[in-house]
Order: C-alpha cells, then structure tokens, then sequence
C-alpha cells in the first residue's frame, strides 16, 4: 500500500506532467499558426512584387527616372519584407551565414553596421582627432572598412606591433550595391614628423584608384597602384601614430575612372586629394602603432635608409657634491 504522501506526489507529478504536455501543445499549435501568418504574408507581397516587376518593364521603355527609381525601391523594400520574418533567414544570418546577393541579407547586414560599428567607430575617430586632422567633419561612413591583421579583423584604434604589418594586410570593404563601383584607398599616417618646420605632416603608406567593387565582391584587389605598400614605421622618440586607412567612392556613384599623378609620399594632403578628384568618403579605420626594435629592421631591410631618432635629449644629471671636511 502507498502512503498518502506518495499518492498525492504521484497526483502532483500527473497534474505537472498534463501541465506541460498542455503547455507544449499550445506553444507549437501557436508556432505553428506564426508560421501560417507569415507564409501568407510572403505570397502576398511576393504577388505584388510580380506587379510591380512588369510595371518596371514598362517604365523602363516610357517613365522618367523618378518614376523607375521609386518602382525599384518598391521592388527592393517587397524582396525584403517577403523574406525578413523567414525563422531560417534569422536563423542563417545569426549563424554569419550571409548570402549579399539576397536584397534581404544586404538589408540585414546594412542595419547591423549601422547599429553598432558604425556608431563606435564614429566615436573613435573623434576621441582619437582623426576627424579632424585627417577626415573631414560630417563624415557618414556608408560602408564598413575592414582590416585583417594575424588572422583577425580590427577594431579602429586599437594598437598593434609594426612587425604585424610588415606585408599589406587584407583589406574589406562591406558595402550594399550590387552594381560594381570604383574606389580609391589610401592608408595616411598623419603623425610623420616635419622636422623642417618642427611639426607633423602627413604620410602615404598606400594609394591605389580604381578599385571595383560590389556588395558581392568586397576584397580590395586590382585597381591602379598609385603608390605601392610602404609598411608603418613609427619613428623612434614620436609619439604613437594613428594610421588611417580610407575608402573613397570614385565619381558619378562609382562609374568614372580617376587618374592621379603622384610620386611624393611626405606632405600627403587627404581633403586636398578628396577635392582634386571629386572623391567621396564612404569609409575609414584606424589603428595606432608605437616605435619598437622592429621598425629598425623596416628601415634596414625595406626603407634601405638610415633610422632617424627625434625626441629631446636627456637632461644632464647634476648632482650636488657632499662638502668632505678632513
């Protein structure tokens, strides 16, 4: 016979039991209705989308401008609205598996940039004076530039050891047309001393112009090498240095090419660039860098040029002599 304890643990765990299994069967019947709605919603929008497709074909031939580009943005806003409440769209993109030729993972990966690494690096740009010292103010970066050094993409304004970037590191640039555009890249160091003038100037480690790229094809490769890779150097006795790396979108949204004439390296003028050759920022990152015992090996194997010091001096130490009586 079982106590009257155990026989009403036993109802208790029934009662539990039949609790949950409720529960469950509620939670996946309204699972299942979420799904429903959202499978509705998808053929709805993708019917319109069919509509608005023919319309762009017959404004194509006949409509003005305006009229085509508010058709595709029609278009545009339908592909992502049919597919955004996908679970395994969410599902995909929370695991980086990120398809840029799909309107709704551009869509995606254009709000995450916006929410979070584009408002830090804004932040740093300024704490650090890159704006203004390099970059004009107002900038609103409309790509995510990236880095990749040892492996690993950096955050702008971290430090890093001049022996990490011996070789051009991989360059990215995250951006959301599908049409390929051209840009230009440079990597500055406005912290060269000028010692002529007994302040700093600007330095161009890397210029390169026609460079296309696309929401699809984002590494920076080919292009016209204006002035090739000159690894950071920061000299001996500076202070560290904020070595910049900017994206310009070249003119008429990216279709023109530039050509730019250029051999000096010291007295590198950014903005002055910028105007020259109708250049649109559209992005920028930094890291900073200090002197250590590898920029001697930049300088004897690379540079072939004798390693500068700045810095004062040291004080000369004086001492007071202790009086010695005999």
């Amino acid at each position: 016979m079982l106590s009257s304890l155990t026989k009403r643990s036993f109802q208790l765990a029934k009662c539990v039991s039949t609790s949950t299994r409720k529960a469950s069967t509620k939670a996946n019947t309204a699972y299942d209705e979420a799904l429903k709605l959202i499978a509705l919603d998808k053929k709805e929008r993708l019917d319109m989308l069919q509509r608005v497709e023919k319309e762009i074909t017959k404004v194509t031939s006949s409509g003005s401008p305006a009229q085509l580009s508010a058709l595709n943005n029609l278009k545009f806003d339908l592909q992502v609205k049919s597919e955004l409440n996908d679970p395994q769209v969410q599902k995909n993109f929370n695991n980086g598996q990120v398809d840029m030729s799909q309107p709704v993972y551009r869509y995606m990966r254009q709000k995450q940039f916006e929410k979070a690494p584009k408002t830090k690096l804004m932040e740093r740009l300024t704490q650090m004076n890159v704006i203004p010292d390099v970059l004009s103010v107002g900038l609103e970066p409309t790509v995510e530039l990236n880095l990749n050094l040892n492996g690993g993409q950096l955050e702008p304004g971290v430090f890093t050891k001049p022996e990490e970037s011996m070789v051009r590191p991989e360059v990215t640039v995250t951006n959301f047309h599908t049409e390929t555009r051209l840009y230009t890249l440079m990597l500055v160091d406005p912290d060269s001393p000028d010692v002529a003038n007994q302040t700093y100037q600007q330095y161009c480690h890397w210029l390169v112009t026609n460079v296309p790229l696309s929401a699809t094809s984002n590494t920076v490769q080919g292009g016209d090498a204006i002035l090739d890779y000159i690894p950071p150097h920061p000299q001996k006795g500076t202070k560290y240095h904020r070595y910049t790396l900017i994206a310009f979108e070249q003119p008429n949204k990216g279709q023109d090419k530039i050509d730019v004439q250029l051999k000096e390296r010291d007295g590198f003028n950014v903005k002055a660039l910028e105007k020259t050759h109708n250049l649109t920022v559209s992005g920028s990152t930094f890291f900073r860098q200090v002197w250590d015992e590898s920029v001697t090996k930049i300088y004897n194997d690379i540079l072939k040029q004798p390693e500068p010091v700045y810095g004062k001096p040291p004080k000369e130490q004086r001492y007071i002599q202790r009086a010695v009586y005999y």
